[in-house]
């Protein structure tokens, strides 16, 4: 168990050394790591612009058709009313 541990934290730990090694300053690291964030972060932006887009437009439709089914309801009622009196 202390050997499986042992190589555990040797594979966590290389990911740090391979920055190390591989000769590249670690700002450029760091930069090219920014650089990702900020695509992900614009990126997940646009996504969230377009899903509140579509859910003003879905809640445009909503409420539209919420207006007709209270206005078919009415003359449903005037319909059934008229019935009514004509039996």
């Amino acid at each position: 168990m202390l050997k499986e541990r042992e190589v555990d934290q040797k594979n966590k730990a290389s990911g740090y050394e391979t920055l190390l090694r591989d000769g590249i300053p670690l700002n450029e690291h760091f930069l090219a790591l920014k650089n990702k964030f900020n695509n992900e972060q614009d990126s997940l932006k646009k996504k969230s612009e377009i899903a509140e887009e579509e859910l003003k437009k879905l809640d445009k439709e909503n409420k539209q058709k919420n207006q007709k089914i209270g206005i078919l309801k009415r003359e449903y009622e005037d319909v059934s009313e008229d019935f009514q009196n004509f039996k």
